[in-house]
């Protein structure tokens, strides 16, 4: 309803990546403290540092920024994902190019780039070494990150398969050990043949029963449209996938769930007017209301995005006629 005035995250101002793929990250943490993530642009052709800042005020002021990818060449270190496990611990996961450029400087063939992550363990004031998750992860879409019923990361991206194929992949982070746990695990079976980026990522939300509620767009062969499927994190494998819209103007699904609650929220341009859709499920996502529309707009948008707060949700969307909006969602 108000907001105080605003607070100068970095003192010294830097270029910034500020695209919805690409935007600035917040996370509030548990004794106070807010923590953000972004993106530096860097000089040369998508290039860019992981840039990290905290406040232990609950905003009043802000330390000094650090940079966290370890790697300082000039490449893409780009679309940063911010979360905090269980513990407080916090993670750091983004799309990293320095495997591509080694494996150019070696006459090898690299499709993609990589995951890449680091992980606080006090509270922002320093971060472990910079660890690979995956090879071959797609370029330019934004990661999703959330939490199990323990507490631990799990990650959601588009990856590339053989045939330049790029559908999704998840797996769990888990600091210092290989094993099946976090080996990245094909999520999305939908044979999009592309040969680049198509610059929309997925959503993930996590529920008490380790199944990943999965929202994601494709032009593949198998399926098109913006989707909604299960991931069974036990079982390792996709229970099924749905189509949510699959008409020409629909872009960036989100979901999010609470309790045995399913929510979607996405983008539809009518022709005329930019709409705001919202679907629910009650029953886990077996069975759906119908299309509710929430807010329109006539001009430029940002991507859509949810915000809970205890029993209360939001849809937070901002235009550019309408600016910013947090709009109640009823459960």
């Amino acid at each position: 309803a108000s907001y105080q005035a605003p607070v100068a995250v970095n003192a010294i101002p830097e270029s910034i990546n500020d695209d919805g793929e690409n935007r600035p990250k917040i996370l509030l943490g548990q004794h106070n403290e807010i923590f953000i993530s972004w993106t530096h642009k860097t000089p040369g052709r998508y290039s860019g540092d992981v840039r990290f800042a905290r406040s232990l005020d609950g905003g009043v002021s802000f330390e000094s920024p650090i940079t966290v990818n370890s790697d300082k060449t000039l490449i893409s270190h780009r679309f940063d994902a911010l979360t905090m496990d269980e513990q407080g611990h916090l993670y750091l996961t983004w799309i990293d190019k320095r495997d591509q450029v080694q494996a150019k400087n070696q006459n090898q063939d690299y499709a993609g780039a990589a995951l890449y992550y680091a992980v606080s363990k006090d509270s922002g004031a320093s971060f472990m070494a910079n660890q690979k998750l995956v090879d071959h992860s797609c370029e330019c879409c934004r990661i999703a990150t959330d939490t199990d019923s323990k507490g631990q990361v799990v990650a959601f991206w588009r990856q590339v398969y053989p045939e330049s194929i790029r559908d999704h992949a998840i797996a769990y982070i888990i600091p210092g050990k290989i094993s099946t746990r976090n080996k990245a695990m094909r999520a999305t079976y939908d044979n999009w043949q592309i040969e680049g980026c198509p610059h929309h990522g997925p959503d993930l939300s996590i529920d008490k029963n380790d199944i990943a509620h999965m929202a994601w767009f494709t032009q593949g062969e198998d399926q098109k449209g913006l989707m909604y499927g299960q991931f069974d994190l036990a079982a390792q494998r996709i229970q099924f996938a749905t189509t949510i819209d699959n008409s020409t103007g629909a872009s960036r699904p989100q979901v999010h769930v609470i309790d045995n609650s399913v929510y979607l929220m996405w983008k539809h341009f009518n022709g005329k007017v930019m709409e705001l859709l919202i679907r629910r499920s009650h029953d886990g996502g077996k069975t759906w209301s119908s299309n509710q529309l929430i807010a329109t707009t006539r001009q430029g948008s940002d991507h859509p995005d949810w915000v809970n707060k205890e029993s209360q949700l939001f849809a937070s969307w901002h235009t550019q006629s309408e600016g910013f909006q947090m709009i109640p969602v009823n459960l």
